[in-house]
């Protein structure tokens, strides 16, 4: 969105005084943080003389990519979901989740526990403390598989200790094996 408003040589204030909008809102946008409402989207396609495809950056992701240019290029959000589906062929999201700030990564483990993903052994380590517990939580709850022979040795003693609590609870005979 950022080309597409200096092309037509537009200010964020500029724009948005004639949307009724704050700057900020505009910022926000164009960093792919929010989305116009349906309104403005149709006012901006307008402008823009553009889709809406374009007005988004939904064009496909191309296999070739620049890691750099491609949250430039892509709304950050239509990224992560792509790159969760497994929709960017050679690209996973052990790859880009240093690139996440702290509520898109929660979207992209979230996604992930939706579609029923395992968490594999190489994101696993890239995760903070408090997303680790966040999976181990959804675990217990059976809302994710996780690979317990191939995590368990890259797991903290108490993320163990933790699952074995709840596996004994249930009567569960479930070992944990450590490489």
């Amino acid at each position: 969105m950022t080309e597409l408003r200096q092309e037509k040589e537009y200010t964020q204030e500029g724009l948005a005084e004639l949307l009724f909008v704050s700057h900020q809102v505009v910022s926000k946008w164009e960093r792919g943080i929010t989305l116009p409402s349906i309104d403005n989207m149709c006012f901006l396609m307008d402008l823009y003389f553009v889709s809406l495809e374009e007005l988004l950056c939904l064009k496909p992701i191309s296999n070739e990519f620049d890691m750099d240019r491609l949250f430039q290029e892509h709304n950050r959000q239509y990224v992560i979901h792509e790159v969760v589906l497994n929709r960017i062929q050679g690209l996973s999201l052990h790859e880009i989740i240093h690139k996440l700030s702290g509520e898109e990564r929660l979207y992209a483990l979230y996604l992930l526990i939706d579609q029923k993903q395992l968490i594999s052994e190489t994101l696993w380590p890239r995760l903070s403390l408090e997303e680790r517990q966040m999976i181990i939580h959804k675990y217990i709850e059976g809302q994710i598989q996780l690979d317990l022979c191939t995590l368990s040795h890259m797991m903290s003693p108490n993320e163990i200790k933790k699952i074995k609590e709840i596996n004994n609870e249930t009567n569960e005979n479930v070992t944990i094996f450590r490489k």
